[in-house]
């Protein structure tokens, strides 16, 4: 990697950082979850000192637990949100082909955009886990950080990743709504596909076969199993015992993610703009 070639893409890098830190989504996100974390700890000291809350609530760690397990579900949300602006505003802007215009490939801008966005999603998810351990524990006079909130929080980095990946892909096919219904659609999908599926032995993949079963199964082989990275992360969450064929299903989830990273470069190089 030549000298110009790095500082192109670190130029495009912080771009993307300092345009969606312009954004007054990002401004009220942050807000709202650091207020939403401190009536949390209010909340904790309260069953706390009340001696009123279960054991469940006053331990440090499980309470903890839980709290990351509600910011898990909301950096999701994040994530797509901010996977799909990162190139439609580009467009709603007009400045797509000012950038085009530089010394950069088509894949280089997509990888960039994709990158800077996670770096600030994944900023504000360590943001939000920081503050959370440190308030927990400060309510419990414990330390409430156990080493599967660490190993957790790395694997829904790799997830916030794969949800910014795939929003950029569909924000190249429709608009921010229509992109935004596609990701909550496809990881709703994937979930059903996935619970279903998986319960069956191999020989009952094939048996009493119908349109939805069959679309189940497509689902299940081609598209990535996300559920694979949040069932793993809440195994480490919750100290329970790992049940998945971890060989089989990583395999399978960096298959079907290099195939979508695959479709999203060629979709890019071959799209008009």
């Amino acid at each position: 990697m030549t000298t110009m070639y790095k500082a192109q893409w670190k130029a495009m890098i912080k771009d993307t950082i300092l345009k969606e830190l312009r954004s007054k989504t990002l401004i009220f996100i942050f807000i709202a979850t650091t207020l939403m974390i401190f009536l949390s700890h209010q909340v904790l000291k309260m069953f706390i000192s009340s001696n009123e809350g279960s054991a469940v609530m006053i331990n440090g760690a499980n309470s903890l637990s839980l709290m990351f397990t509600m910011i898990n579900a909301w950096s999701v949300i994040i994530a797509g949100i901010f996977g799909i602006s990162s190139i439609r505003s580009d467009f709603e802007d007009k400045i797509i082909y000012q950038y085009l215009a530089f010394p950069i490939s088509r894949t280089q801008y997509m990888f960039s955009r994709i990158f800077g966005t996670w770096i600030l999603v994944f900023g504000y998810y360590l943001y939000s886990y920081i503050l959370s351990a440190i308030l927990f524990s400060m309510a419990t006079h414990s330390f409430a950080l156990h080493w599967g909130h660490l190993v957790s929080m790395l694997l829904m980095g790799l997830y916030v990743f794969l949800v910014i990946f795939i929003s950029f892909l569909y924000s190249m096919v429709a608009g921010k709504i229509g992109a935004f219904l596609m990701l909550l659609a496809t990881v709703g999908i994937i979930s059903i596909s996935t619970s279903s599926i998986r319960a069956l032995a191999y020989s009952e993949y094939f048996k009493d076969l119908n349109i939805f079963k069959l679309f189940g199964l497509l689902v299940y082989f081609f598209l990535p199993r996300l559920n694979f990275i949040t069932e793993l992360a809440s195994s480490f969450l919750s100290k329970e015992e790992i049940k998945l064929n971890l060989g089989l299903e990583a395999l399978h989830l960096v298959a079907t993610s290099a195939l979508f990273i695959f479709l999203a470069n060629r979709l890019v190089k071959k799209r008009n703009f």
